[in-house]
């Protein structure tokens, strides 16, 4: 963990956040959440657009030191 700010984007697709800082959530539906320092989200979304899909936190400096995934599902 870090006390940095992340803004966190799934690409292609929306989320459900089931959790934020240890409080449970329902029906806060995003593309991009703001994770506090040391803080950590729990979420689900339906994988129903197949292909790449980019989930990064939009900090460039973070990309570049690999806070970012790719993956890809049929």
């Amino acid at each position: 963990g870090s006390d940095d700010i992340h803004p966190l984007h799934l690409h292609r697709h929306s989320f459900e956040l089931v959790r934020i800082g240890g409080e449970a959530t329902a029906g806060v539906i995003k593309d991009v959440v703001m994770l506090g320092g040391f803080q950590e989200i729990a979420f689900d979304f339906v994988a129903d657009n197949p292909g790449r899909t980019l989930f990064h936190c939009h900090q460039q400096l973070h990309m570049d030191f690999g806070f970012m995934a790719l993956f890809d599902y049929a």
